[in-house]
């Protein structure tokens, strides 16, 4: 599983550590067993198993059994928690956490993360990202999203900004804008709902 450090917050050993204590501190309310883990975040069920090993030791998830399955679970009790929280929160919580209060939203199709901070996260090396870019696609109230980003921008310490598109517009892609937006990395909002 060993990845390289993410761009995102290089303090990990890995960028699959990194996405794991992110996928099972912030993704708490919807664990998932080691095997579906893997599959998740795209990384090899043994190197898995060895880095949850690793994280149990230090005390910051606990393992429930299942069968012969294995769930992480964060480990509240760590004194590490509210911070390494926090953390986790900031630097890859975007991908997690938008896609619930878009959710509530109606004429949302899907809608992605893009620019800097998509790209830190894809491993692209660069600066620092100093927002968070949404793109969304449907035909959404404009002040519903307005207030989206209001309550997420203290809450991931940068400003966040959605953009918003009509589904004909996304796929007929005329302006340079949105073929920049298409040819970068993106990453899916998880919306939580059936999609339109």
């Amino acid at each position: 599983m060993r990845t390289g450090s993410p761009q995102l917050l290089p303090i990990f050993r890995s960028a699959g550590q990194a996405r794991l204590l992110a996928r099972v501190y912030l993704g708490a309310s919807t664990p998932v067993t080691l095997a579906e883990l893997a599959r998740e975040l795209g990384l090899d069920d043994g190197g898995l198993t060895r880095e949850a090993d690793r994280l149990e030791r230090a005390g910051l998830v606990t393992s429930e059994r299942i069968g012969r399955s294995r769930i992480l679970h964060p480990r509240g009790d760590s004194p590490y928690y509210p911070e390494l929280y926090g953390l986790l929160l900031k630097a890859f919580g975007p991908a997690m956490v938008i896609g619930p209060l878009l959710a509530s939203i109606q004429a949302i199709e899907r809608a992605f993360v893009y620019g800097s901070w998509a790209a830190r996260y894809r491993g692209v090396p660069g600066d620092d990202p100093t927002d968070i870019d949404v793109m969304v696609i449907g035909s959404p109230r404009r002040m519903e999203l307005t207030g989206v980003a209001r309550e997420l921008s203290p809450v991931f310490g940068r400003d966040v900004n959605i953009t918003a598109v009509t589904g004909d517009a996304w796929e007929q892609a005329e302006s340079g804008f949105l073929r920049d937006v298409q040819r970068a990395p993106l990453i899916e909002i998880e919306l939580g709902r059936t999609q339109p």
